[in-house]
């Protein structure tokens, strides 16, 4: 039964990557091309929204609904945009 929560949970991820995508490009396009995002805290960890450098609440508010559906710990990192992290797995 855990296998199939995580699958449905990757399932759902992976859905709201696709259909945010539109937004997520439009807010990326406002950062300088030279950004370039940092490494991963560790195995599980995955980028998964940019947000204009003045949203840093919208990060968060998404970063609180990922918590909500099932992922262990979010953050946002200020990398000239800001970038939305999710970790999935146990670190």
């Amino acid at each position: 039964m855990h296998i199939t929560k995580r699958v449905l949970l990757a399932a759902a991820a992976a859905s709201l990557l696709v259909a945010g995508h539109g937004a997520t490009a439009a807010a990326s396009e406002s950062a300088p091309a030279s950004v370039q995002s940092t490494p991963a805290a560790g195995p599980g960890w995955h980028h998964v929204a940019d947000f204009p450098p003045a949203e840093e609440h919208r990060c968060h508010e998404r970063g609180r609904w990922y918590l909500e559906n099932g992922v262990r710990a979010y953050e946002c990192r200020p990398a000239g945009v800001w970038e939305l992290w999710v970790l999935t797995e146990p670190s």
